[in-house]
Order: C-alpha cells, then structure tokens, then sequence
C-alpha cells in the first residue's frame, strides 16, 4: 500500500462529498483517531498524589512482589 497515493484517493472522495452528515461523521472519526489524551491528565490531583507516592515507595523498596502476594492468599484463591 502506497500511503501517499491512499491519502490522495481520500482527499478526492471527500472534497466531492456533499452531505453534511457524512463530512460531519468523518470528521468526528478522524478526529477520534488523532487526538490523544494522557489518561494522567484526566486523573484527579488527589489520585496523582497517591500515584507519586507509591512510586517513591517502590523505588526505595519498600513494597511486596505480586508473587509474594499470591503465595500468601493462594489458599483463598483456591476454594
């Protein structure tokens, strides 16, 4: 697939299209696909605290590995 020559074959469809709805269905997709939002940024400052926090916590150690974890609960998780 040629990727300049697919966007051109789409510039000539679109600007021949004449239906709002459609114009406006393709620009709601192309714009869903384009904008990127950093889930960081929709999080709330309470929740980016707690985040930094723990993030501090595993850098000095001072957590449990998951695979600890499950041997300690593995008699819960079996039943």
């Amino acid at each position: 697939m040629n990727i300049e020559l697919e966007k051109t074959w789409l510039l000539e469809k679109i600007a021949g299209i004449n239906s709002e709805k459609l114009i406006s269905r393709l620009k709601a997709v192309i714009k869903e696909e384009t904008d990127t939002v950093d889930f960081w940024d929709e999080l709330h400052d309470d929740i980016k605290a707690e985040v930094k926090v723990a993030l501090t916590e595993i850098q000095e150690g001072k957590y449990t590995p998951h695979e600890e974890v499950m041997k300690d609960y593995e008699k819960w998780l079996k039943k």
